[in-house]
């Protein structure tokens, strides 16, 4: 934003008062905090307010201005264009592949898991809050998807097994015949 009293000039700060862009010379500053543009400066003077006048800090204004011209970058962890986004599937899908090969697969549901849900977590910081939390939906419900359907098979195979304990302990134990379906030949 451009200064209200001086276009050619960007704003360092806004009026308290009446929200008017000022550049460091029209600032003034209240006793109590306030930032305010010459016209609510001079009027607060008029009132018996302690207000100081831009003359006062004249030494800190040209490092305002400067610093108006280049703002500080917001911090991100991760930006790129395209070819970057490719380079990290890669290594991803690379990784990925390594774990499979050590037998270790069923870890990347869980680290897909733990992974959208830091990301979901942290979505307000991305640069598209929206998309970020998109993406880290879809990647918790693949890998919780994934671990509700492990977690029920290893769940089943239990079950069957205490049912099948169960039911042989009662018929008389493991001792029981079988019946033979086909005849085999003995000697």
């Amino acid at each position: 934003m451009n200064c209200h009293f001086h276009p050619e000039r960007l704003s360092v700060e806004t009026c308290e008062v009446c929200r008017r862009p000022m550049c460091g010379e029209c600032l003034w500053y209240a006793d109590s905090g306030e930032r305010l543009c010459p016209v609510h400066g001079e009027v607060w003077q008029a009132q018996g307010k302690a207000v100081y006048p831009p003359q006062r800090y004249a030494e800190g204004i040209a490092f305002s201005q400067v610093s108006a011209a280049n703002p500080p970058k917001p911090h991100v962890p991760y930006q790129g264009n395209s070819n970057d986004m490719m380079a990290l599937v890669a290594i991803v899908l690379g990784l990925s592949s390594l774990l499979a090969c050590w037998g270790l697969w069923y870890l990347l549901p869980l680290v897909a898991f733990l992974l959208g849900l830091v990301a979901w977590l942290h979505a307000r910081d991305a640069l598209n809050p929206k998309r970020t939390r998109w993406l880290a939906s879809g990647a918790m419900a693949a890998g919780g998807l994934f671990l509700l359907i492990t977690f029920g098979f290893i769940l089943m195979c239990m079950m069957c097994y205490i049912v099948t304990l169960t039911t042989s302990t009662r018929s008389g134990g493991f001792g029981t015949p079988t019946p033979f379906f086909f005849p085999t030949p003995t000697p």
